[in-house]
């Protein structure tokens, strides 16, 4: 059953379920989708990234969730807001990957944008961040897009990243 967490003027965001785990890990093995990742997912690495999204909802009560087209229920990829540590502090990223299909349609801006806005009214937050690597220049055009603006540069999973952030009070 599919559990709407918001949603917006073209897409539906949902926890992501059984009935999502092919899509998934589709977006999760596509190398164009992971041109800025260390690299793409194999099946049980995707497994894995699943299992720690459920994780995650029961820990943080958020994580990814599905992205999905409003008018013919496509899965478009996942965004969503996750707990991280950067320079020994907790913080709280808004997060996305679109199947590169998607790309160039502004779905990355507007989900991203529901989830700023989310955590802004449902979990009261001070601020947001997104965490980018300088070369992934569509990403930071996104957090440019919701009005994130670049911080400091950090280490963040052994890769130099840059910081935007949000301040939301």
């Amino acid at each position: 059953m599919n559990q709407t967490i918001l949603k917006t003027k073209r897409l539906c965001l949902e926890k992501i379920g059984i009935e999502h785990r092919d899509d998934l890990y589709k977006l999760l093995s596509n190398p164009k989708v992971h041109k800025f990742f260390p690299k793409a997912l194999d099946k049980n690495e995707s497994r894995e990234f699943f299992e720690k999204i459920q994780s995650r909802y029961q820990s943080d009560g958020f994580c990814f969730w599905a992205v999905i087209r409003r008018t013919d229920k496509a899965f478009i990829g996942i965004c969503g807001l996750l707990s991280q540590t950067i320079d020994g502090k907790n913080e709280i990223e808004v997060g996305y990957r679109l199947s590169d299909k998607f790309w160039n349609q502004g779905y990355g801006t507007e989900a991203a944008k529901g989830c700023i806005i989310y955590a802004k009214d449902e979990l009261k937050i001070a601020s947001i961040i997104s965490l980018i690597q300088s070369v992934n220049k569509p990403s930071i055009r996104v957090a440019e897009k919701n009005g994130l603006k670049i911080e400091k540069e950090t280490m963040f999973q052994g890769l130099p990243h840059l910081v935007y952030r949000l301040y939301l009070k």
